[in-house]
């Protein structure tokens, strides 16, 4: 299968990184366990190898967030599975932190419900494009601009399978515009 993107981290460097979080986090004090909150879909991948990278114990659930084309407005968060923050760590893994505004809102609701705290993970964080005050506290990577795939992200439904990250060519991304 031809895949056009341009190789920016490879599966070796994925593993290194998730490793170096998950000790950063095996470091911290989350009592009762943590709580790793998924944002479904692009970082499946991502909560799937830090889960099983921590050396303590954990609770897996899922969010879908579903938004609108410009990306700025929330248009639908679905719990995928019901679960309780009140007195709980948690940990959101995401795929990639833009704006901040999604990010934002789930903290701001997590904090209401009680949660003991709220932190941040995601497999790309572009501090760049914030629009919030928001900041990443685990990313794998950091990157000023770009489209990415790979790793359970995908692009316009494909390349989330590929075990590494790849960039989505500016070429590749106006071909794909001009067939909407």
């Amino acid at each position: 299968m031809e895949v056009p993107l341009a190789l920016r981290w490879a599966p070796e460097q994925i593993a290194a990184r998730v490793a170096e979080v998950a000790s950063a986090l095996d470091a911290e004090v989350w009592e009762p366990h943590l709580i790793l909150v998924g944002i479904l879909k692009g970082a499946s991948f991502f909560l799937s190898d830090l889960a099983r990278s921590l050396q303590r114990a954990t609770a897996c659930e899922y969010i879908s967030v579903r938004r609108a084309e410009s990306a700025d407005e929330i248009l639908q968060i679905d719990f995928v599975t019901g679960f309780a923050v009140r007195g709980r760590p948690v940990l959101l893994v995401k795929d990639v932190v833009n704006t901040g505004v999604i990010e934002t809102y789930l903290t701001q609701q997590f904090q209401a419900d009680g949660a003991a705290g709220v932190r941040l993970a995601a497999i790309v964080d572009k501090p760049g494009e914030r629009r919030t005050e928001i900041a990443c506290d685990f990313p794998l990577f950091t990157a000023e601009a770009g489209v990415f795939a790979g790793y359970g992200m995908e692009y316009r439904g494909r390349y989330g399978q590929l075990s590494w990250i790849g960039e989505v060519p500016a070429s590749v991304r106006e071909t794909s515009d001009s067939l909407r």
